[in-house]
């Protein structure tokens, strides 16, 4: 199985994270100068880690969440190699896990944007086949869908978009949530996980 869990609203969930970040995860996030880029730092792996001990009812020590040498993140949950991925962004945050299957997510803020219309043109031939740029949600589908697929093959997002879209959109379930659109994609076509809300309650999160 694959499990999701996602945020848009840091300012309640940040607070109930302390308890999933790890002290050297709290000394890495001031590595970043700007203290929203420390807050998605800090929002990925927490976020992260909840989501493996609330899925899976283990042990928030048994969780590692390390850095490969391309940036990506590395999970282990009871020394052994989990697939995962993690995206953040402006006030928002989304990760994946699996035991097994190999995964990649993508969130962003929908807005206009003059350099992606020029994206839309570049790759008519690609992942922007039959769009124009005038409809920002259907770009968005597409745009956080080849984010998603590149983080999952961890390859080149350049060379994602050359490539035809039909042949990765079956595999991926997207939502649209305020003002951010959120995919999650599987090599794997038979898995559609859900992408499910988590929000601060009385007792830390849960899932909204």
């Amino acid at each position: 199985m694959i499990a999701t869990a996602f945020s848009t609203d840091f300012n309640t969930v940040l607070p109930a994270l302390d308890a999933w970040v790890t002290s050297a995860e709290q000394e890495a996030a001031l590595l970043y100068r700007q203290q929203p880029r420390q807050q998605q730092f800090l929002a990925g792996r927490g976020f992260l880690r909840w989501l493996v001990c609330q899925q899976w009812h283990c042990a928030a020590g048994a969780v590692a969440i390390s850095r490969q040498d391309n940036g990506a993140p590395l999970l282990s949950v009871g020394g052994q190699h989990w697939q995962c991925s993690i995206s953040h962004t402006k006030g928002g945050v989304l990760v994946a896990a699996s035991p097994e299957y190999v995964v990649g997510v993508d969130i962003e803020v929908v807005k206009p944007r003059r350099r992606l219309v020029e994206l839309v043109e570049q790759y008519q031939d690609g992942f922007f086949s039959s769009l124009d740029g005038s409809d920002w949600s259907l770009f968005y589908q597409r745009w956080t869908l080849a984010e998603a697929v590149t983080k999952a093959e961890q390859g080149l997002l350049l060379n994602t978009l050359k490539r035809a879209v039909q042949d990765y959109a079956n595999n991926a379930t997207h939502t649209h949530s305020n003002d951010y659109m959120l995919c999650c994609y599987s090599q794997n076509g038979a898995l559609k996980p859900e992408l499910r809300e988590v929000i601060a309650g009385h007792q830390g999160l849960v899932f909204a």
